[in-house]
Formats: C-alpha cells, structure tokens, sequence
C-alpha cells in the first residue's frame, strides 16, 4: 500500500461527513484517554489530534490497526478463552445488530453507519436475527389481544 493512501484523511463513501452521538461513559473513558495522551506529549491532546494515533500524533495505517487489533485479540483470547474473537468489522456488524434487536429504527442505524440509504443498511442487516422474529409475533399477538 502506498503510504500516502492513508496519511491524510479521506471523506466517506458518501462524501459527506458523519457525525454519531455517543453516550457518557464512552465519552469520559475517551477523555481519560486523551489526558493519558497527554502525558506522552500536549500534541496528542489537542483537540485536533487523531484519538487513535500514533505517539507521534500521525494517522496509523489500516494494516497496523488491524495488526494491533489482532495482537490484542489473541492476548484476550489466551487470558479469557471462552470470549468470541471478534474482528473490527465485526465490532461494526454487531453494533448494527444489537441496535436493530434493541428496536432501534433502522434510519437511525443507517446514519450511524453512515449508509447512503436505509435500502443498503437493510439489505446488509436483513437476516433479522430469530429473538427479532420472536420479539415481533410476540408485539403483535398482544396487540391483537388488547384491540
């Protein structure tokens, strides 16, 4: 890869820039780490820096995320064996999958996801998963119920 493909930022697929909420404790375990950072050098805690950059502040390339997400993986899987291995991409599936279980309309996941439509979101994330299944005939027998 060449490494001026991933030293500066790109837009998205969509071309527009994605903004997602995230909760509080997510926040505050983010902030810990920026003041951790900021022990290493006052750069790294600037509001501009990259959360997760190199100790130089730069951006890391794709493939040295990956790796190091893979040495991490296979320290936890050594020091907790019966956890699932779960890849990057993964974390994004599973985010997407628990939202739509949890009920959460699935326009909402499409902006988080940053998909340029709900049809794409829908078709990546359409195997909903049988406790959906369950959960949905079980909502509309009890509306039926109570009408």
């Amino acid at each position: 890869m060449n490494t001026e493909d991933w030293t500066t930022t790109k837009t998205t697929k969509t071309g527009t820039a994605r903004v997602i909420d995230v909760d509080a404790a997510t926040l505050k375990v983010l902030a810990s780490y920026k003041v951790a950072r900021a022990e290493v050098s006052f750069d790294l805690a600037k509001a501009d820096a990259y959360v997760f950059g190199d100790d130089e502040g730069k951006l890391r390339s794709p493939d040295a995320m990956t790796s190091r997400w893979d040495r991490r993986m296979n320290w936890l899987a050594k020091a907790h064996p019966t956890l699932p291995r779960v890849t990057i991409k993964g974390l994004r599936h599973t985010h997407a999958t628990l939202l739509l279980e949890l009920g959460e309309h699935p326009k909402v996941v499409q902006e988080r996801l940053g998909h340029s439509t709900i049809t794409t979101t829908m078709n990546i994330y359409s195997h909903v998963t049988p406790t959906m299944q369950k959960a949905a005939a079980d909502r509309f027998a009890a509306h039926l119920g109570g009408a």
